[in-house]
């Protein structure tokens, strides 16, 4: 694998598992779970900018 190729799997991960909060968020019945299962996918989200905007050159 390339780095660019390692690159974007990470980056795929790291919005796969941010989806996958949102996805858990969706489903919960109290307001203030609903709002502590977004947050949990601010850091995968975070992640998955500085993923994107990384410059391998």
């Amino acid at each position: 694998m390339t780095a660019a190729e390692v690159l974007d799997a990470a980056l795929d991960a790291a919005i796969g598992a941010g989806l996958l909060a949102l996805a858990a968020a969706r489903t919960a019945s109290d307001p203030s779970l609903k709002a502590e299962q977004c947050l949990q996918a601010v850091p995968h989200l975070v992640l998955a900018v500085a993923l994107a905007s990384a410059d391998l050159h």
